[in-house]
């Protein structure tokens, strides 16, 4: 029993030192490719909405390792760069309302 706990502690301390390892390759891809400003502005949606920060930075880390992004980035083109992916996952929903009317309400207008 002390040997299958000694492996699962093993297990979860390196998968912690490997979530840690790739926390620190992101923090530097990011720093590399924004703007104190970027950085900033990214800051503030984690502060918001921690989970679409995440996408957002994956995303960039992608892109800066495919090398769409090979100067850094300003908070304008950030912005624009986010205003693109909201436009593109926001989908426009219409709501229409069709009204029947009553076989009871019918001979009232008569």
């Amino acid at each position: 029993m002390d040997q299958l706990d000694q492996k699962q502690l093993e297990q979860l301390k390196q998968q912690q030192a490997q979530k840690e390892q790739m926390e620190e390759v992101k923090k530097s891809i990011l720093t590399q490719i924004l703007t104190p400003e970027a950085k900033q502005r990214l800051a503030n949606i984690k502060l918001v909405k921690p989970e679409k920060a995440e996408l957002i930075e994956v995303q960039l880390c992608q892109w800066a390792k495919q090398g769409k992004i090979t100067n850094q980035l300003s908070e304008d083109e950030l912005i624009k760069l986010l205003e693109a992916a909201e436009g593109q996952k926001k989908q426009e929903t219409k709501v229409t309302f069709k009204r029947r009317k009553l076989s009871s309400e019918d001979e009232d207008d008569i």
